[in-house]
């Protein structure tokens, strides 16, 4: 078992950064789930969002101070806000909501910039006031929450129908795999911002156009004129 956490998580078993990295690297697995999920329009995605946060982040910090509140609370607010906007979606099925595809605009795009900056501050704000010298510490570590922010940013852009979005949190995988292949990264690390970058690319090859159901609704609901040519 130790032989296979250390070939996992490139961590002995047992010690402080070992949990890190694990609960870490399941917070990104259940992402990867959420977003298959919400490849299709599910709302189960939100659950399973919700469930990746408390998983890695809130865990992180209710085990090893709760300084890190101020990464995790800001991302489970997002699949909160995201479940709020599905449900202005109507349903398809049990879970599924028909989530209308919005164009690209300037204006979602400067909105994304803003959240992932403000998401990354909120992220770095345990190392910015901890008294650390900031010149000391490797630019790898600001990188990364920074690309890691990127994810939430694309969440809320998902949420709000932008068909864009799910590239940006495919950007974010490919990035932060960038960054770690400089620093050892642990197998398993690795493997689920792989899954992550994949189902990215699902969703947005899923979400080129409304489900067929959407489409058979609007014929029901508009019949063809009865004083149509032939």
């Amino acid at each position: 078992m130790d032989q296979l956490f250390q070939s996992l998580f490139n961590q002995p078993l047992g010690t402080d950064t070992a949990t890190i990295v694990a609960l870490d690297a399941l917070g990104v697995l259940l992402t990867g789930i959420a977003l298959l999920l919400l490849a299709r329009r599910n709302d189960l995605g939100w659950w399973f969002q919700v469930l990746a946060v408390f998983a890695g982040p809130l865990v992180i910090a209710l085990q090893f101070g709760f300084d890190g509140m101020f990464k995790a609370v800001p991302y489970l607010l997002v699949p909160v806000y995201g479940l709020w906007r599905f449900s202005k979606y109507r349903m398809r099925g049990k879970f599924a909501r028909l989530v209308e595809v919005q164009p690209f605009t300037a204006s979602a795009l400067v909105w994304g910039f803003v959240l992932t900056v403000l998401i990354a501050f909120a992220s770095a704000v345990p190392t910015i006031f901890s008294g650390l010298d900031l010149a000391s510490i490797q630019a790898s570590f600001w990188l990364t929450l920074a690309f890691a922010a990127l994810v939430p940013a694309g969440l809320v852009g998902i949420a709000n129908g932008l068909r864009w979005a799910w590239l940006v949190v495919a950007a974010s995988a490919v990035a932060q795999i960038a960054v770690y292949f400089g620093n050892q990264p642990a197998f398993a690390t690795l493997a689920v911002l792989v899954l992550q970058f994949g189902t990215s690319l699902f969703g947005w090859w899923s979400w080129r156009q409304l489900p067929a159901e959407a489409t058979q609704d609007d014929a029901a609901e508009y019949p063809p004129s009865p004083y149509q040519q032939a």
